[in-house]
Parts: C-alpha cells; structure tokens; sequence
C-alpha cells in the first residue's frame, strides 16, 4: 500500500481516534498505578513512624506515673532541697581526695600491678604483699 492509496476515509479516522484514546488511557493507568505505589510507601512510613510514637508515649506515661509517686518526690526533695524527715540526721562526708604525692613511682612496679590477673591481686591483697 502506497501512500498515494491512502485514503482518508471515516474509518481510518475513527481507528486513529481509538488508538488515540488508548494510549491516553494507558499513560492515565501508568500515573495511577505510579501515584498508588507512592502513597503506599507513604502509609508504611507513617505506619512505622505511629508504632514509634506510641512506644514513646508509653515511656513517658511510665515516667509520669514514677514522677507522681512518693518515693521519688522524696528522693529529689532529699537530694535536691536537703529535706530530711523528723528524727533522721543528715552527714555530708566530703569529697576531699588526698593530694597525689610528689615522689614519682617506678615504672617497673607500675607496670607489672597493671599486668597481674584480678585474682592474683586479690591473692596479694589478702596475704599482705601490697
């Protein structure tokens, strides 16, 4: 068939109309099929980001109910305000650690200390060889 015995008739111009509106359908499918995907990505992401948030929740709800009970308002009225309940009294041991001495210590003797088992440290301990 050549190109001068085409014809135009209302035939081949209703094919050309229907392959037309075919590929057009098809492209809408391929977007709709595309835009499904993307939302049901989305839906996992969120799914997975609630269970995350509820796990929170549910940390900070057991906080809450610790914070409200007695046994930690006490503790930080202790520590916090220095409270103390009649009757009890109340020693602050300083924190005053002993100055390091000038004399050096040998490295040889330093070095085997570090060395020995926690058990044989304990052997020398006990028998007084420190």
């Amino acid at each position: 068939m050549k190109l001068s015995e085409f014809r135009l008739t209302g035939a081949n111009i209703f094919n050309v109309f229907g392959a037309l509106v075919i590929l057009y359908l098809v492209v809408m499918l391929g977007q709709t099929i595309e835009n499904n995907y993307n939302l049901g990505q989305q839906i996992s992401g969120l799914k997975t980001q609630i269970g995350s948030l509820q796990q929170q929740k549910k940390e900070l709800s057991y906080d809450i109910a610790y914070y409200n009970t007695a046994a930690y308002q006490d503790r930080e009225a202790r520590a916090e305000l220095g409270l103390q309940l009649p009757g009890e009294n109340v020693i602050i041991i300083p924190n005053d650690s002993p100055s390091p001495s000038s004399t050096p210590v040998p490295s040889s003797s330093s070095s085997t200390q570090t060395h020995k088992s926690n058990p044989t440290q304990w052997l020398d301990f006990l028998s007084g060889k420190l």
